[in-house]
């Protein structure tokens, strides 16, 4: 794949992401110009990741006979609509109706970028050009956020959701003009999902992705508040030590961008799941030590954002005919991943310290090394439908 088509592409996904995390960033301005609480707008999140989870593998069929190009553009232009649609919501009501219309957006522009950068790129550079894909995502999960706040503040709520549409659109016309039309967009019908449902190794993996997600979000929904309690610093010193996280993950993905085809994706995940149980077991350890709380960091971030793109580029090698199926699936295992870690974390929470996140995120983790390397061993070799 040609370099400026990849850029494009990534920049879609960065704005898809923008859009979902943005919106943490503005849940207090959001909850007070709607007479909501802030609990009650966090739920803006909450949909947006469910209607992403379900659509994603609902709407792959559905566009099976549509080129993959139109569909990426086709998915940000509606994105962009609803973000319009989200800045002149007069209601709590209308606004969740809209963000439930932004994720079944995401959910085609997702998985279809995602499979089309690991599909076009030249052979032997797939796993390299999904971990660049989803650079773009990494940069919108350390951006999203604080971006959110500065802007919300500076320019509110509503503005900054229309400079998010605004985006969007800017992202349809660039991949409209540099993507070219023929990447292919293989069929998803019902003997793809046989075939995927039959694929052992596929099916490990699509477990790996949830339990790992699961692990490390137990710990991440509440690192602020463990944060607070280990070393008792302020909102601006945890705001400091989020951006050492996203920086940490940065440099994990664009390291991971640059092995993943010569080490192999198993070798790198592998990897990555050893970095995130080693930074939870070390976290209870690092309680109240500014600097061994920042080596737990950058270890986990290593490994935590490098993850992912090496998860969907392993997919991808095992059954490159089914690219469509698994990204959706894994879009989908990564946001349902991210409920369960958030609800096992909120019962730790209740009943415990909060040096219980790392060892219950540890637990799902050592599963998902398991569930791995039980991937490698029954890889079966290609498949055609």
């Amino acid at each position: 794949m040609h370099r400026t088509q990849l850029v494009a592409l990534a920049f879609g996904y960065f704005v898809v992401g923008i859009g979902a995390f943005a919106v943490s960033g503005l849940l207090n301005e959001i909850a007070k110009d709607l007479g909501t609480s802030v609990a009650g707008a966090g739920q803006l999140m909450s949909t947006y990741s469910a209607a992403l989870a379900i659509g994603a593998p609902l709407l792959t069929p559905l566009t099976k006979r549509l080129q993959r190009r139109a569909l990426i553009t086709a998915g940000l232009v509606l994105f962009g609509a609803m973000q319009f649609a989200a800045a002149i919501a007069p209601t709590y009501g209308t606004l969740m109706a809209v963000r439930v219309f932004a994720g079944f957006a995401a959910a085609i522009v997702t998985p279809h970028s995602i499979a089309a950068a690991g599909l076009a790129a030249p052979s032997g550079q797939g796993g390299r050009a999904i971990a660049t894909m989803f650079l773009g995502f990494t940069l919108s999960i350390v951006i999203g956020i604080p971006a959110g706040n500065a802007l919300g503040a500076v320019l509110g709520w509503r503005a900054t959701l229309g400079l998010v549409g605004a985006m969007a659109f800017m992202s349809a016309i660039w991949i409209g003009l540099a993507v070219s039309a023929e990447l292919p967009n293989m069929p998803v019908d019902w003997n793809a999902w046989r075939s995927l449902v039959r694929n052992a190794a596929l099916l490990w993996l699509l477990l790996t992705t949830v339990l790992q997600c699961a692990g490390q979000f137990t710990l991440y929904t509440y690192l602020a508040p463990a944060l607070r309690d280990s070393l008792e610093v302020n909102a601006r010193e945890i705001g400091l030590l989020f951006g050492w996280f996203g920086l940490s993950g940065l440099i994990g993905n664009f390291i991971a961008s640059r092995i993943i085809d010569r080490a192999g994706a198993a070798r790198v995940v592998a990897v990555c799941l050893a970095l995130i149980i080693a930074a939870f077991v070390a976290w209870p350890l690092a309680e109240g030590s500014m600097k061994l709380t920042m080596l737990a960091i950058l270890i986990w971030g290593l490994g935590g954002f490098a993850i992912h793109p090496s998860q969907q580029a392993r997919l991808v090698a095992i059954a490159p005919n089914l690219a469509s199926a698994t990204a959706a699936l894994n879009s989908s295992g990564t946001y349902l991943g991210q409920m369960l870690g958030s609800v096992l974390g909120g019962g730790l929470t209740s009943g415990f310290s909060t040096n219980a996140l790392a060892w219950g995120g540890a637990v799902l983790l050592l599963a998902a090394s398991g569930t791995a390397f039980a991937a490698g061993r029954s890889q079966a070799p290609r498949m055609s439908c």
